[in-house]
């Protein structure tokens, strides 16, 4: 902490304003960063959300104990409609922000959608600071929207926070851009898993894999699906069990019925099953031998994160911010983006091999606890909030 900062007075009141319509990963990092400092600063900070009209991420939230305001964001679109009321939107809901900051008495605005220039409107307009974190890759926005977004941020947010270097890369050498990593969580609820053996840590014989991830297109369950069916054509014991959201969205729900159209076609329902989301995310990971994530684009991944930290031997795509998070070979195996077969291989050797999967399982646990300690992740964001409003 700072040594020139005092407690104040009273909390300094944030607002933390996300764009999103159902709990994402990028909601639930945040959540994990400010229950983490409201435990541990309880006189320091007092955290707000403002969330979009009707987002089912209200009732979560409300339930952690926050004051959830809610404002009708319009995210940028294709659609004629959409984009000739985008910019009258923006304007009125960072008025909206300002008057709420306002009102609220906040100190400070914490963006958590780099996209959603809401936070720089009301900075305009006279509102307080604002931090931004930046928890997508920029580089996978078209050309025109990325520079927008990169250079209204650098030069009008206080703060940008970058959560993994591979975000980082894609802003310019600025002062105040910084990389502070997503925080572990904060404690077990159930045992160390079972002890990794041949015959699968539920001593079944079959090798449990999981995949958690909301049902959205570029999340990687065609590839997981790919390469479990050339997988399983040389090892019968594999099993893989998928659990995500849809987010209310149709063309989610689309995208699952396909992934399910096709295990049906290929003769596989009895080995792969598609659940909703899952509350006992811990339990989940524990009970499985393997977990998979093939995600096509991750700016960090609290899921690989979430599996190095309970002690589950984990498989990821080189898609960005996951390469972070563990060393291959010694606590993961990190495969080519979008290689099936390369996924379908690994599958395979970690299957075979109980050794290596307690091994992993183990080294990942001892890695991200070092890497991802308070002092290096929600209490470096803690001293740059005291920065910001000292």
């Amino acid at each position: 902490m700072p040594t020139s900062s005092l407690p104040p007075a009273t909390p300094y009141r944030i607002l933390i304003v996300d764009n999103c319509v159902a709990l994402t990963g990028a909601l639930k990092a945040i959540l994990n960063s400010a229950r983490a400092l409201r435990t541990e600063s309880p006189a320091l900070f007092e955290f707000e959300f403002v969330l979009p009209v009707g987002s089912t991420a209200i009732g979560p939230v409300s339930a952690e104990g926050y004051v959830v305001h809610e404002l009708p964001f319009v995210e940028i679109s294709k659609r004629p409609g959409a984009l000739l009321q985008y910019a009258p939107m923006l304007l009125l809901n960072s008025w909206r922000l300002r008057q709420l900051a306002a009102r609220r008495k906040a100190s400070l605005v914490h963006l958590n959608d780099f996209f959603n220039l809401a936070g720089i409107g009301a900075k305009w307009l006279g509102g307080p600071k604002l931090l931004t974190h930046v928890r997508l890759l920029p580089q996978n926005f078209p050309g025109p929207l990325r520079n927008l977004w990169i250079g209204a941020d650098t030069r009008f947010a206080d703060k940008v926070v970058c959560v993994s270097e591979a975000v980082r890369e894609a802003f310019p050498p600025a002062p105040n851009v910084l990389v502070i990593a997503d925080p572990i969580p904060e404690h077990e609820t159930h045992p160390l898993p079972l002890p990794d053996r041949a015959e699968g840590r539920a001593g079944t014989g079959e090798i449990r894999m999981l995949y958690l991830a909301n049902y959205i297109q570029g999340k990687g369950q065609d590839h997981a699906v790919a390469a479990f069916e050339k997988a399983y054509a040389q090892n019968p014991r594999l099993r893989l069990q998928f659990y995500g959201g849809d987010m209310g969205l149709e063309k989610n729900r689309e995208f699952r019925r396909t992934l399910e159209a096709r295990i049906q076609a290929a003769g596989l329902a009895d080995v792969v099953r598609f659940g909703d989301f899952v509350k006992d995310v811990e339990r989940e990971i524990k009970s499985a031998d393997m977990l998979l994530n093939f995600s096509e684009t991750e700016s960090f991944s609290l899921t690989c994160l979430d599996a190095l930290f309970y002690g589950t031997a984990l498989v990821a795509s080189d898609c960005g911010g996951p390469r972070e998070l563990f060393e291959h070979g010694h606590s993961g195996l990190l495969v080519p983006n979008r290689d099936v077969p390369a996924m379908a291989a690994a599958i395979v050797e970690l299957a075979a091999d109980a050794q290596k999967r307690a091994s992993f399982a183990a080294a990942g646990r001892t890695f991200v606890r070092q890497k991802f300690s308070p002092d290096h992740t929600y209490r470096k964001l803690r001293d740059v909030y005291l920065t910001l409003l000292s």
